[in-house]
């Protein structure tokens, strides 16, 4: 299994508990966010997207050290507006509380075995569609291993 498995596979894991809070798409990204298709998606929302971003691994004597990137994609979309989609109410959590609750599953906690804790770096928005109600943010997570 490829480490970008691994890895989705650990946060997609770690996050399960956020669809108590109205999570409706927790999943592995694959261009589901193309902002033509949002109409299709509603019944999607509020959703986390996974995907690992990149991996590069540097060779340092007998051992490899990996560095891994990975990145949330958290969206909601709210009939009251973007505003409502990012910060929520009592229909849905919001962007905003979606990625302050994935920050505390997943920032500086062990996921898998072998690997430092993923340390969260960038959080920003990616699309702000007020036409359209939406809301969808990234949150960016970086990792290491040292190998044999």
């Amino acid at each position: 299994m490829h480490e970008f498995e691994q890895i989705e596979d650990a946060f997609i894991l770690q996050l399960e508990t956020l669809k108590t809070m109205g999570l409706e798409t927790l999943s592995t990204y694959s261009g589901q966010m193309n902002i033509e298709d949002m109409e299709e998606l509603t019944i999607q929302f509020p959703c986390i997207y996974v995907v690992a971003a990149g991996l590069r691994i540097d060779g340092v004597n007998q051992y490899n050290k990996y560095y891994a990137e990975v990145t949330l994609i958290v969206g909601d979309r709210h009939i009251r507006g973007s505003a409502a989609a990012a910060r929520g109410d009592a229909t849905s959590p919001g962007v905003y509380e979606l990625l302050a609750s994935a920050r505390g599953l997943l920032h500086r906690k062990k996921l898998l075995a072998g690997w430092a804790w993923p340390v969260v770096v960038n959080e920003a928005p990616l699309i702000f569609a007020p036409e359209k109600n939406i809301c969808i943010y990234t949150a960016e997570y970086r990792m290491q291993a040292v190998k044999q």
